[in-house]
């Protein structure tokens, strides 16, 4: 009895420590493929400057001035972005914020596709879809009950420049947009 219980504990030393001695290679490899998945985004980071014009509806587009800053953190693995967007009330002449979002953008391993997920100010939130067209164009976009929001992004990083246009389609079929944003890289 006394020799069955130590070869059976003795065994399941020796396989919690194989498992533990590979674990980390195995994290190691996983955590360099997301990472560069990441990396194909570096360009993204820094501090960006712009404005926006947006159109719900008849009449002029609306102007806002934007501003995002796009941090790479846990060791290259996420990037998080922030963004605000500012307007001046023509009546009042008061600046208020007419947009303020923040993403985390991450490459899942398990799936082996990139994850999206923004909060807004108003405390709604959108797990969105994201794919690498080219290595300066993406896009990314979500499903919600209205029907689909979808976005292009551009960047030209020798312009140090990023071009955005959101496309609104109750049924997927008829798109219209309605926000093209245009920003410069100043850090």
């Amino acid at each position: 009895m006394i020799k069955t219980t130590l070869l059976s504990t003795f065994m399941v030393v020796l396989l919690c420590g194989r498992l533990a001695a590979q674990t980390p290679a195995k994290q190691t490899a996983a955590t360099t493929t997301g990472n560069e998945k990441i990396a194909m985004l570096t360009p993204w980071i820094g501090h960006w400057k712009g404005e926006s014009f947006t159109r719900m509806g008849p009449g002029e587009p609306k102007r806002s001035t934007v501003d995002e800053r796009i941090e790479s953190r846990l060791e290259g693995a996420v990037l998080l972005i922030e963004g605000i967007g500012k307007s001046v009330d023509p009546t009042t002449k008061q600046e208020t914020i007419v947009h303020h979002a923040m993403a985390i953008l991450s490459y899942d391993q398990t799936s082996q596709q990139y994850t999206f997920r923004s909060y807004l100010n108003n405390g709604r939130s959108t797990d969105a879809w994201f794919n690498v067209l080219s290595p300066t164009q993406y896009q990314w976009g979500f499903d919600h009950q209205q029907g689909k929001n979808r976005y292009m992004i551009t960047i030209d990083p020798d312009k140090k420049t990023w071009t955005e246009t959101g496309e609104f389609s109750p049924d997927g079929k008829t798109w219209h947009k309605y926000i093209d944003m245009t920003l410069t890289k100043t850090e």
